[in-house]
């Protein structure tokens, strides 16, 4: 199956394209000179494409980002610029080649309420501003997807979209590529994560141009733009330049330098792709090694020197194919590396227990059904078929079919969903809260009311999928397709009102901190998450369903492992490979100690090579397609 087509589908549920002429009103000043914009969407002004970093090309590849220098004349800030160097996809608008994108992507985009100049120099009252890291894996996607207009208009906040450098090029670790003026930030491998801080200084600086509060700006973001929204939580080197910080789907643990700079083991399993690894590859895609192991002998003979001038002198393609050829076993997500300058030495954890930290105001939440939407890519789970009709039109080459097995397919999804959350929400905010943060909130996003497509129920193929609430959040339901195909009967009125409360949510947020009760003061009040009995998150939810509504449910390790052990849709194998299956990857599932403790032993010693092998071949599977 193709996971780009699939994909597409939700990219033009985001997507608004629009007539490019510039605004006279729109004009400002900047550090960098003068820019003007255009009307944008819902009584707004947009500035597209504006260049916050140096290209981070030639020389500059692995550095730290630099200031971007002054402009001649009027910069017109009108068009999207390329997205960050990429595999192909149609959410780029590129169908033919393997690779879209641009090694110079440092650009960003901002969206205001449509101001008058003597608005934004006369008035003290500047508006919340709202920045937005897109997701991907840290290996695809693009600001250009996300039109947040309805958001800006109808809550008076200013939103700015940013790229930032991903895969091999965003995060990578080789001890060849430290010199005599490497800064520490050069070294980190952190360079995406760098991005997103410097698009924070520009917007800190320049924001006040645009009628935006540079001392009230929150950092938003979805999957792994969650991840490295709770990256700049745990950044020292942000402090000051942000003051609240939600993560949407993010993930929350880090890569491991020690996997990054060695070879990979015998095994194959490494929690981070090895730059070594990556080397050989790169040496043997030259034909400078005919095989990985003269590729390894070549490498350790070589100095450093001869190995950086390699590096550098590579097509940005070639480290892309060199990097998923050196893909480990068990890798997970593409992640930050705790380098202690960057990133605390502790990792993005660590910032969710240490109270000498400089901590802001925290909103983190997960989907009811994340696995769901890669579930359903799964042919193991799932039939798929030819497309036809609209949906061919629209670039779908296969539609599902059929659920091979509901019961099954359900309980693995939930299982699979549900740690995400005690992973990524419950544990962290246990953790925050016990350490004084009290500024810490959660919530579960459960909207699942999807339309029939060819006998096939969305509802229960994907129902509240991964990336699904980020239409919620921008108000993007006024698309054909949205309000025809992703909407049950009746959902749409339901469905809008939801996507109203969040926004408002969200905005409240964005001004004050605390959600509360949204902006109008009329929503089910929002509290922080309670470590004591009582109230947690917030669930979101469809009027048509139960609405909005706290719940006191904490999903903890072994809550979850005693719904297992109990659910009486799974044979006690299939619990066993569920547990399996959740325990493999990147070292954040359950310990091998409570593994084998499991249903007092039972999953100890049994065989797991059929399904390794099959979550091994979907994983390879997924990677092809998204390079």
């Amino acid at each position: 199956m193709n996971i780009k087509n699939t994909i597409s589908i939700f990219s033009l549920f985001l997507i608004v394209s629009c007539g490019q002429s510039v605004d006279q009103e729109s004009l400002r000043e900047v550090e960098e000179g003068s820019i003007i914009g255009r009307e944008g969407e819902n009584n707004t002004f947009v500035w597209k494409g504006i260049p916050f970093a140096q290209p981070p090309v030639g020389d500059l590849r692995w550095k730290a980002p630099l200031d971007t220098p002054a402009w001649e004349g009027t910069y017109e800030a009108i068009e999207f610029k390329s997205a960050c160097f990429q595999g192909s996809s149609r959410i780029q608008g590129d169908t033919e080649d393997q690779w879209s994108g641009s090694e110079d992507c440092l650009y960003l985009n901002i969206w205001t309420p449509q101001l008058t100049q003597d608005q934004v120099t006369g008035s003290q009252d500047k508006l919340p501003v709202m920045m937005w890291i897109h997701g991907g894996g840290n290996t695809t996607g693009s600001a250009h997807v996300y039109d947040p207009s309805l958001l800006v208009s109808k809550h008076k906040v200013i939103v700015v979209t940013i790229q930032y450098r991903m895969g091999p090029l965003g995060w990578f670790r080789h001890p060849a590529l430290e010199t005599s003026s490497s800064t520490k930030s050069d070294i980190s491998g952190n360079y995406g994560t760098l991005d997103t801080i410097k698009a924070l200084e520009w917007i800190n600086k320049n924001i006040q141009s645009f009628g935006g509060d540079p001392r009230n700006v929150t950092v938003f973001g979805e999957s792994a733009g969650g991840h490295n929204a709770a990256a700049i939580f745990a950044s020292p080197l942000a402090e000051g330049l942000y003051h609240k910080v939600i993560v949407q789907s993010g993930i929350m643990s880090s890569s491991s330098i020690e996997a990054a700079e060695s070879y990979l083991p015998e095994s194959g399993i490494a929690p981070s792709r090895s730059g070594l690894e990556v080397f050989n590859h790169i040496l043997v895609a030259n034909n400078s090694a005919v095989d990985l192991e003269e590729a390894k002998k070549m490498q350790n003979q070589m100095s450093e020197d001869e190995i950086r001038l390699v590096l550098y002198e590579q097509d940005p393609s070639v480290l892309l194919e060199s990097s998923y050829n050196a893909r480990p076993k068990r890798g997970g997500m593409t992640r930050v590396f705790p380098d202690g300058h960057v990133i605390l030495k502790g990792g993005i954890e660590e910032s969710f227990n240490n109270s000498s930290l400089t901590r802001v105001p925290i909103i983190s939440g997960t989907n009811k059904d994340e696995n769901k939407f890669f579930n359903a890519l799964n042919r193991n789970f799932v039939k798929w078929g030819p497309a036809s009709g609209l949906y061919k039109t629209v670039g779908v080459d296969e539609m599902p079919l059929e659920i091979i097995d509901p019961d099954y397919y359900d309980a693995i999804s939930f299982y699979g969903s549900s740690f995400w959350k005690q992973r990524a929400v419950d544990t962290p905010a246990r953790k925050l809260i016990q350490s004084g943060h009290l500024d810490t909130y959660a919530y579960r996003f459960d909207w699942d009311e999807l339309s029939t497509i060819n006998d096939m129920d969305l509802s229960k193929l994907i129902g509240a999928a991964h990336a699904l609430e980020i239409l919620f959040v921008f108000g993007s339901f006024d698309s054909f397709i949205v309000k025809n195909f992703l909407f049950g009967d009746d959902a749409y009125p339901a469905g809008k009102k939801l996507s109203d409360q969040i926004q408002s949510y969200w905005a409240e947020f964005a001004y004050t901190g605390n959600p509360g009760r949204g902006r109008e003061g009329d929503l089910p009040l929002w509290t922080s998450w309670s470590n004591q009995d009582g109230d947690k998150y917030l669930v979101l939810d469809s009027e048509n369903d139960k609405g909005v509504y706290m719940s006191d449910i904490e999903y903890t390790q072994d809550y979850l492992l005693n719904r297992i052990a109990n659910d009486s849709r799974l044979n006690n194998k299939e619990k066993c490979e569920t547990l399996f299956g959740l325990s493999y990857g990147d070292g954040n599932g359950v310990s091998v100690s409570k593994f084998n403790q499991f249903m007092n032993g039972e999953c100890a010693d049994r065989d797991y090579s059929e399904i390794l092998a099959m979550i091994e071949s979907d994983d390879e599977d997924s990677d092809s397609q998204d390079n």
